[in-house]
Formats: structure tokens, sequence, C-alpha cells
């Protein structure tokens, strides 16, 4: 038995304290129940929430009947499901879209009674109407702290949850260490709500901040959870290339759709006039904005270091400049932290070479919605979840998600957690999981950490960004086989240390990379077809004869196992079973004023 462990027991374990995490606790708090929050880093600190320029999207007519915005009475939340559907290319799940639009609006509020400041109301591209209330990540988790006073909250930080603890076919905890101590850590729990977000950090270059591993989608598919969709990461297109201290920094996508920049070739040719003539820049929604950069790089008309141009040099400096005084996101030109004079970025003087950078997980567990996975006690909320974007996710519907589905989940976990039995853990389990954990650091030699992690991303970024094809989705599962065989088992740290060792969680994190990984290349290689977020030079056509059906990811074994099932639907209305050219919306973006 290991001796050095310390045992925690709550009625529910949450993993991850971002948007979902933290709102799902607040739920089970006013269910009179004290859950147990562990997160990688600090509360309000971490993960992706805090860091989001965000817009949050409901559906107009509650915009206008409840916040007083201008909205669009003809806006119901069935409409807004249905947009939803038409952007993510039909691959979303009817009863979770429904959830999350029927919902959205009373979450929000309570933010905004909570503190949270709305700066705007804005139409992105691919709604038919304004849905979009803008602020910030950092002030919605002010909020949500603020939400939680006076709920009893327990708090784990600097924690990370390795693996989950099963027994008669049911969660009935998880297990971790402590980053701060290295202490292996053990949690007891009826049910288990996973929070922790997407798997962006597989890419080189990313929006998305370090904690995003994809960790709870392995812990999920290692103890028998349903994934979908996870061929379809989302990537944001005109995020920096260069310079390289500023990889995947978003403002140049911002700039654009917000004052109308050009993307251009080397050339200097405005290449989206061929993907999508009618919306061009501004109208167009980021998955065919992402392909579209791709395919000029790929076809040699990019920059020198990978990516294509985004120039707003065809705008009067005098329009740029009442922006940047105005505008708070750019104030002086200066975003975030970077100043762009200082760093030679002047836009009134420079285009900036800009592509696609991964930004959002689009699939991931497979839940109802309630929140619910396949396995009993275990629920999903937030990015880590599956089944509400589909094949691509419109802006704004991100946070809406953590709100909704946070409160969905911890609410129903609450309920199950009120009738379950208390858990009983099989030490066996827990004793196998601590040895895995503390292996890396008791191997004298093996593979580098760093070394494994920067393999794993540039076969990500060669082989599964926005554009696939099936030799290299071949080559792709040849490099990931020989990982797993001479990497991944092998691995040692050069530091021995267990108090706050960096290189020790890194190797941790490898394991869920690579197998999110894996199921990315071979979901994508099933998928004979170009859809939303991936397009395939060898099936440049989206085929709603054929393929009108969710992939759905099972671990058998230990082995990926795919299946197929076809789309279904009562309200919302899908398309003709047919092939058609990959797929482009066919009614006008029109910005409001």
């Amino acid at each position: 038995m290991p001796r050095e462990r310390k045992v925690f027991e709550t009625d529910v374990l949450i993993v991850g304290s971002g948007g979902a995490g933290s709102r799902a606790a607040i739920e089970m708090s006013r269910k009179g129940l004290k859950p147990l929050i562990t997160t990688k880093g600090r509360f309000t600190r971490c993960g992706a929430t805090v860091t989001a320029d965000m817009d949050i999207d409901l559906p107009s007519q509650h915009a206008k009947e409840m916040f007083g915005l201008d909205g669009d009475v003809a806006d119901t939340p069935e409409a807004f499901a249905q947009d939803m559907f038409i952007e993510g290319k039909y691959m979303n799940d009817e009863d979770v879209v429904l959830a999350h639009c029927r919902n959205a609006a009373k979450y929000i509020k309570e933010l905004v009674d909570w503190g949270m400041k709305i700066d705007g109301f804005v139409q992105e591209p691919g709604h038919r109407y304004p849905r979009g209330i803008v602020s910030t990540g950092r002030s919605m988790m002010e909020a949500l702290k603020r939400g939680t006073r006076g709920c009893k909250i327990e708090w784990c930080e600097d924690t990370m949850v390795t693996n989950l603890l099963i027994r008669d076919g049911r969660v009935v905890g998880a297990v971790g260490i402590n980053i701060r101590t290295g202490e292996f850590v053990v949690f007891k729990a009826k049910a288990v709500i996973l929070a922790t977000g997407g798997a962006m950090r597989l890419y080189p270059i990313t929006t998305a901040p370090e904690e995003l591993t994809g960790d709870g989608m392995f812990m999920a598919y290692q103890a028998g959870a349903e994934l979908v969709d996870m061929e379809f990461p989302l990537f944001l297109p005109a995020c920096l290339y260069w310079p390289e201290s500023m990889k995947g920094v978003d403002f140049p996508y911002i700039l654009s759709s917000s004052l109308g920049g050009w993307w251009l070739n080397q050339f200097g040719v405005r290449f989206m006039e061929k993907w999508d003539p009618v919306r061009m820049e501004m109208g167009t929604t980021r998955d065919v904005a992402s392909i579209a950069m791709a395919m000029e790089a790929l076809q040699g008309r990019g920059g020198p270091h990978g990516g294509i141009y985004a120039s707003l040099k065809h705008i009067p400096n005098e329009i740029l400049e009442y922006s940047a005084e105005h505008m708070p996101w750019w104030r002086n030109f200066v975003y975030g932290k970077f100043n762009l004079i200082e760093f030679n970025m002047d836009p009134r003087k420079v285009a900036y070479e800009v592509g696609p950078a991964a930004h959002y997980w689009n699939g991931g567990i497979r839940i109802n919605s309630k929140g619910e996975t396949k396995v009993p006690g275990l629920y999903a909320a937030g990015e880590v979840q599956g089944g509400t974007m589909g094949a691509n996710r419109l802006s704004g519907n991100a946070v809406t998600e953590c709100l909704v589905f946070g409160a969905l989940a911890g609410g129903n976990a609450a309920d199950y957690a009120k009738s379950a039995p208390l858990p009983e853990i099989d030490q066996s389990q827990v004793d196998k999981f601590y040895e895995e954990v503390y292996e890396p650091l008791n191997r004298k030699d093996g593979s580098d950490t760093y070394e494994m992690r920067s393999k794993m991303q540039d076969t990500a970024f060669k082989y599964v960004g926005p554009i696939r094809q099936e030799s290299g989705l071949n080559a792709c599962i040849e490099e990931i086989e020989k990982m797993k065989k001479d990497d991944l088992p092998n691995l040692a740290t050069k530091s021995k240390a267990k108090v706050y060792n960096r290189e020790w969680v890194a190797a941790l994190e490898n394991r869920a990379m690579l197998q999110v990984l894996e199921i990315i290349a071979r979901a994508s290689l099933m998928r004979k077809e170009s859809r939303g977020a991936m397009y395939r030079l060898d099936y440049t056509g989206t085929d709603n004869k054929d393929w009108l059906k969710n992939i759905i990811v099972r671990n058998e074994a230990g082995q990926v196992s795919l299946e197929a099932r076809p789309v279904v639907t009562t309200i919302i209305t899908l398309p003709k079973r047919e092939k058609i050219p990959y797929m482009i919306p066919t009614w006008k973006f029109e910005k409001r004023a």
C-alpha cells in the first residue's frame, strides 16, 4: 500500500475550476452539498475562461427582454438552435443544443447580477441575429467568484487529477498529485464532474493556456465513457505566426473582424474570394477561414513562416488611430500587455504573418442534456463535453456552454449523489495508478518529456491540422504507434524533485495528449468527406448521403473503437441526403450598425 497519500472524501468531485467547474459548484451548494474542486492552478487564475476576450450567446429576444439590449424578438431559442446546427454542419446533438439555447439567458443573468460587466452587444459570423453580450473572461470569473460567496466549497488548488476510479461499473472517485508537495492524493466521491477544457496544447501554435492538455477526455475514455466528434478541433484564423515570441496571439483576427482587415497571400491576392465570396473576411466563419489560410500555405502561396498576411493598411490612418483611442481592447495600440508599436507591429505600417491556431475543442465526452455520460456517476461540462458544437463552433457559444452545462451537470450530479451509496474504492486500482504516476520520477534514464511533447505537436500540426488526407493520416498513426512503443512507456524526468516539478506534470499530461492525437487521427481517417473544421484533400465534398453521422469513440480493451451513428433530430430540419461541395451557408451575413 502506498505510504505517500492523502485521502479526501466528498459527495461530488469537480475537476477544473473555470467557468463550468465553478458554476457546477454553485449549483451543488444550492442543493445542500459541499463539493470539492480540484484545479491544476489557482482559482480564477488558470484555465481557458479567464483568458477569454468574449461574447456570450443567448437568443436575441431574451437579450432584448431581459437586458434591454438591441435584440430581435423574432429570434427564439429554436431559431438559435437551427443556426448552431447549420454552422455545426449538422453534427450537433439536438437535445444538448436545445438545453444550451433554452437555458442560456437565465444563467447569463446570474452573472450580470453578480457583477459581470456588459461592454456591448454584437452579431458575429454565422448568427442570423445579434446574440453576443460582450464582456471579458476576467469579469466573468470575478462574477463567479462572488457567486461562490456563502457556498460551502472545498478547494484543492495546484492539484492534478490523473485517473478516475471505477468500481462495479460506476465512478467512485479519482487519484492524482498535489503539485506543491508531490504527494499522491485519493478522492472518494459519489460522483465526478469533469470540467477540464480542451486539448489545444497538442498543437504548437494555440490560443489556449498551458493547462489545456486533454486530461478530462483521456480520463473519461479510460474509464469507459464515449467520446464524439473528436475529428473536429477548431482553429482560430489569423493568429500570429511571427514573431516567435507572439505565436498564437489572436489580435489580428479581432482587428480583421472588427475593422475589415484583408487576408492576403504572398502575391497580395484576397484569397477568401475563392472560399466565401459573399461574406469574405468579416463575415466568414472560423472553420472556412482556417481551411482557406492553410490551403494557401500548403499550395506555396504563404509567407516565410507558414502563414498568410492580415493587413489593415487599406484603412486610413485616421480610422485606425480613432479605433485605438476608443476601443478598450487595444487602447493606444496595446493589446493585452503587447505594445504593437514597440514590437514594430504598427498596423498602419505592416501586415502581420498569421494563420490558424488551435483554439477550441468542438468534440469531447459524449453527454446527454443533463450532463450525464455513459458511466454512472460521471458528468462532463464545458469545453470537455461533446455534442453541443458539432463540426464547428459559433463565436460566443463556448462561454454559454460552460455556464449552462456547469449548472445542469452540477444540479444533476447533486441529485445523483444524494441517492448514491457511499463509495468503496478498489485499493489495487489505487496502487496501480500510484505506480504509473511515479514511474517518470523513479526511472533513472529514458525518453525526454519535452522532446516527446515537441514530437507530438509537430505530428499534430503536420497531419491533423485543418487540412488532412489519407496518406498523412496513416503516417500520423505510424508516428503515434512509435511514440506509444518507444517514448511514452519510457518517460524519465531529469529532475527527481517532487515539489513543483513541472517536467513531471508535463510527463503525465503527455499520456492524455498522445491518446487524444490517436483518436483525432483515427476518426479523421474514418470520415471520408470534408465537413466543418476538417477538410480532406482526397474527399473535398460534404457527403450528407453517407456521412450525416457522428463518429463515437470507445476504449475497448485498450484499443480505439470507432462507430458511425446517424444524426437523429425531431425539431431541427436536416439537409437533403446528397453530396455537395464543401458546405458554405447561402444566406448573406449582414453586419449591424
